[in-house]
C-alpha cells in the first residue's frame, strides 16, 4: 500500500449535473473501497474512458464510486452539459481551486484512485494503459478492483496515467 498524499476522509462539493450539495467518504463500512476519479469535460482520454467507469460501477457494486471535476479552464455550463450527457451512475464533484486535486496529486484526466477505509491508496494510476480504452490491452482499475474483491493485494499498485493535464487555478480562472 501506498501513500501518495494526505487523502481526504471525506470528499464534498457540488455535485456538477444536479448542482447539489454532494459528499462520500471511505469510511463506508459496507463498501470495499472509494474510488476517485479525476474526469474533464473536453479531454478525449476521459471521454472515452466514460463507458469503462460506467461498466465498472455497474460490476464492483461492493465498491463506492465519485467522479471528481478539477478543470478550471471548463466552464461550469460545459462541465454540466457533458456530464449530464454522460450519464454517470455516480456523482461528479467540482473540485473548487483544484483542492482535490492537489490533496490526490492528480495531474491529469483520468487519474483514478482507490482508497480503503484506513485512508491507504491501494491503487493510483490511469484506468487503462490506452489514451483510447476501447485500444486499452490492460485495464488497470479493472484489475486492481478484482483484486480487492477477491481479498487479494493490489498486484500493480500504480499504472501510468495518459490524458489531458489538469490546469490549476493559478494557470487559469473561469470558475
Amino acid at each position: 500500500m501506498s501513500v501518495l498524499a494526505e487523502v481526504p476522509s471525506e470528499i464534498q462539493g457540488n455535485d456538477v449535473v444536479s448542482g447539489k450539495a454532494s459528499s462520500v467518504t471511505n469510511k463506508e463500512k459496507d463498501k470495499k473501497a472509494l474510488v476517485v476519479v479525476f474526469v474533464s469535460a473536453k479531454c478525449p482520454c476521459s471521454d472515452s474512458h466514460i463507458l469503462e467507469l460506467k461498466n465498472l460501477a455497474q460490476k464492483y457494486k461492493d465498491f463506492q464510486f465519485i467522479a471528481i471535476h478539477s478543470n478550471p479552464d471548463e466552464t461550469a455550463e460545459l462541465a454540466k452539459t457533458y456530464f449530464t450527457k454522460a450519464e454517470l451512475p455516480f456523482s461528479v464533484i467540482q473540485d473548487t481551486k483544484t483542492q482535490l486535486a492537489d490533496a490526490f496529486k492528480a495531474f491529469k484526466t483520468p487519474h483514478a484512485f482507490v482508497v480503503n477505509t484506513n485512508g491507504d491508496i491501494l491503487y493510483q494510476g490511469g484506468v487503462t494503459n490506452s489514451a483510447n480504452a476501447s485500444k486499452a490491452d490492460k485495464h488497470f482499475l479493472a484489475d486492481a478492483l478484482e483484486d480487492i474483491e477477491q481479498g487479494r493485494k493490489v498486484k500493480n499498485e500504480n499504472g501510468r496515467t495518459l490524458g489531458c493535464i489538469i490546469m490549476r487555478e493559478s494557470e487559469h480562472n473561469t470558475w
